[in-house]
């Protein structure tokens, strides 16, 4: 019988060794961080995700509010974070802050004995080469898709997608001006909107873009249907003549109603699909869970995107975030259709057991060929650094436990890492 502690043990050195491709951040340039004054002590490491589970816990808004205000005096700070933070450090985005405290400042943990040492590190670590230090030297990550504004981004570090979201959900008169100034084109008509997207789109293949990403997941539903030019030609029209303003005015837990911008969403999105599909480029799709405190998750479930998947076979999807809690049904996709890839990018840290029951039901369904095993999605280093640990110790689990149950060899656990951490998104992307 295989040991498996031996085969885990094993498995963690050569993965620790392995370099990996990171299928998603949103990472800042290191000059833009260095000059970022908002990250001044310990709050910088709740600019996203731990923040939820801190509010989730009970910290008032107000509360949050001086947490993250760089004026806010440290002490005061603690005062206010501490009770929220001992009931949430145990989540797996806590356990990523943590993690990133104690192999990258050599403190123990987040407490009332370390918080100002930390907050001084940090400080101290300000420096140019955190980046290369922490990206490069300890997470050894080859190179990050990037969703960011910067449409040309550190090369050495990432490759940027183009994200074009903002035109295909304009519905009032200053999300067409924003388009403008934007595209530096005058948009007056439906063909005017669309014709400023695809310069957008142009702009970012000039600049080396390896994919399309959208999020639309976050304010609507992912199921598009096919309106004809003249229905998106209609809403258009309407939409604007209105201001996109509501038509009527909600009670207390009611949804408003607004002027249907549907049709016209709908007809930008199958024109996104054909811009990226023709320039031979896939596109990203956020999926399942949506970050931040409170959202309708029945927008986001991959099933949501099945008559996209059969109407464009040709084309190459990344669907995101294992589409957790959908997990079982992207598995089911990416095995029905040649074109539909599984992402576990954000899954490590949203919680570490759901992405090894994924992970290990995936193996069993879906070619090895088509599961990425890491993005970051971070907005700082240090919380793609404990990101990118996480992610492999739970792969290195998940494949001992396989090996010790006789469905891989140590041979093909090793062979399935390589494909998974490294190798997938860098033939998928072009890397």
């Amino acid at each position: 019988m295989t040991d498996e502690k031996a085969v885990l043990e094993s498995l963690r050195h050569d993965l620790s060794q392995m370099w990996i491709i990171d299928t998603h951040e949103h990472l800042a340039d290191e000059e833009n961080w260095l000059n970022d004054k908002s990250a001044c002590d310990f709050s910088h490491f709740f600019a996203h995700y731990a923040s939820v589970d801190i509010i989730s816990a009970g910290c008032p808004q107000e509360d949050w509010v001086k947490i993250r205000d760089c004026t806010t005096p440290l002490d005061e700070k603690w005062d206010l974070f501490e009770p929220y933070w001992e009931k949430a450090k145990y989540t797996g985005y806590c356990k990523a802050v943590r993690t990133a405290i104690r192999d990258l400042f050599g403190l123990p943990d987040l407490s009332r004995d370390t918080y100002g040492e930390l907050s001084v590190q940090m400080s101290r670590s300000r420096l140019p080469g955190w980046y290369q230090e922490v990206l490069k030297d300890r997470a050894k990550i080859e190179k990050a898709v990037l969703n960011t504004d910067n449409i040309h981004p550190d090369p050495r570090f990432f490759s940027p997608v183009v994200h074009i979201d903002q035109f295909i959900l304009a519905g009032k008169l200053d999300d067409l001006a924003r388009c403008e100034k934007e595209s530096c084109m005058s948009i007056h008509s439906l063909d005017d909107l669309v014709n400023s997207m695809e310069s957008m789109f142009r702009t970012g293949l000039e600049h080396g873009a390896v994919a399309t990403k959208t999020a639309l997941a976050y304010v609507r539903t992912l199921h598009f249907d096919y309106p004809t030019k003249a229905e998106a030609e209609k809403s258009f029209t309407d939409l604007f003549a209105h201001n996109g303003e509501r038509l009527d005015r909600p009670g207390l837990g009611e949804r408003p109603t607004i002027r249907d911008a549907k049709p016209l969403q709908d007809y930008l999105m199958h024109k996104l699909i054909h811009m990226t599909f023709d320039a031979g480029l896939p596109m990203q799709i956020h999926t399942g869970l949506q970050e931040g405190n409170g959202n309708y998750l029945e927008h986001s479930n991959p099933l949501n995107l099945n008559n996209l998947f059969v109407f464009y076979r040709r084309g190459r999807f990344d669907i995101f975030h294992a589409a957790y809690p959908f997990t079982s049904e992207l598995g089911v996709m990416a095995k029905m259709f040649p074109g539909v890839y599984a992402d576990l990018c954000w899954m490590h840290v949203i919680s570490p057991a759901a992405a090894r029951r994924t992970l290990d039901e995936w193996l069993e369904t879906v070619p090895a060929s088509k599961i990425f095993g890491f993005g970051g999605d971070y907005l700082f280093v240090e919380g793609t650094y404990a990101h990118a640990a996480m992610a492999r110790e739970n792969i290195a689990r998940v494949l001992a436990s396989k090996v010790a149950s006789g469905y891989f060899t140590e041979a093909e656990a090793r062979t399935v890492a390589q494909m998974i951490l490294h190798d997938n998104a860098k033939e998928f992307f072009g890397i």
